[in-house]
């Protein structure tokens, strides 16, 4: 098994549980959130082996945080403890559909010097899903470092670009897109929402932007269509793979958890490119699974599976 590297912000989630939105709302509960942090949980859950690169506060909401990644025994090694802790405000409405607001702390001055790039091994794999990381600063500049990093070093690298509209004011998007091209381009597996695709891509339908991004350079383009599943694009072989029905309460860190579990069957094989398109089918069926499940309960750790639940759906031994 190889280990996974995710890199970015790790911060704290205020959930709004009374389904009143952010603004109407007035009853939130805390909960450890970021992106790639989310991912590592979901890895780590299921029984693989990640590590967390970013930065949180000395304060005690860093605390609480690294606490709850050790739980998930996801490596904190990596991990700078300085300044204030990132917030972010999540509104939940009565679908379960969410909204963001952001209070960022020092998440975004977390350097490349805090990697030690001699524990990284040549069949391990960079995920690189930040919804902050491509906003102007240090975490930038390390983030792309790493990119490079991983690139001349022959190392597997992901892509989710994880757009937030608060964060990606229309005055950066630009920016932000031409920033978002240069992973792609570098990526092997990129993962985006059908939103996200549509933003970076401007084509008027999923496939044609999917294999867009496949000419890009990605050999994997993965689009979540939330209830839908995900379509799947291969080289540009295209197909929608189903997920499973349950009773969404909150789909906070459902994509990650989908990443995670993506990243977490990858980790399992020697061999990563050149996959056949039916082991593909079956990485994505299982990984829709996982993220189904984690909408289940409030906050984007807390309803993250273990992979004996998801293998007795994949039976029909479960429901």
């Amino acid at each position: 098994m190889s280990h996974i590297f995710a890199i970015g912000e790790l911060l704290i989630d205020m959930v709004g549980i009374d389904h009143l939105g952010l603004k109407d709302g007035i009853q939130f509960e805390k909960k450890a959130g970021g992106a790639p942090a989310n991912v590592c949980a979901a890895i780590t859950r299921l029984g693989g082996s990640s590590s967390f690169l970013g930065q949180v506060g000395k304060d005690p909401f860093g605390d609480f945080l690294l606490q709850t990644l050790q739980e998930y025994k996801v490596d904190t090694s990596f991990v700078k403890q300085e300044g204030s802790t990132t917030m972010a405000f999540v509104g939940v409405d009565t679908d379960g559909e969410r909204s963001f607001t952001f209070l960022r702390g020092s998440d975004a001055l977390y350097t490349f010097d805090n990697i030690d790039t001699n524990k990284i091994k040549a069949n391990d794999m960079i995920h690189f899903g930040s919804a902050t990381a491509l906003l102007e600063g240090e975490l930038k500049r390390t983030y792309t470092d790493l990119l490079y990093y991983a690139k001349e070093n022959h190392i597997y690298i992901s892509f989710d670009p994880n757009y937030r509209d608060t964060l990606i004011t229309p005055d950066i998007l630009g920016k932000y897109k031409k920033d978002c091209y240069h992973f792609m381009k570098k990526a092997d597996l990129v993962k985006l929402s059908k939103e996200e695709l549509f933003l970076l891509t401007q084509c008027n339908d999923i496939e044609s932007g999917a294999r867009f991004l496949n000419d890009m350079g990605a050999e994997v383009i993965l689009v979540t269509l939330g209830s839908d599943g995900c379509l799947l694009c291969v080289k540009g072989e295209c197909e929608v793979i189903k997920s499973i029905h349950v009773k969404q309460v909150d789909s906070t860190g459902a994509g990650d958890a989908f990443m995670g579990a993506i990243l977490y069957q990858l980790s399992l094989l020697d061999e990563r490119k050149e996959l056949s398109y039916s082991t593909w089918k079956e990485i994505v069926y299982f990984a829709n699974i996982v993220g189904a499940l984690t909408t289940t309960q409030y906050g984007a750790m807390e309803g993250i599976p273990m992979v004996e639940v998801v293998q007795d759906i994949m039976r029909g031994e479960r429901v």
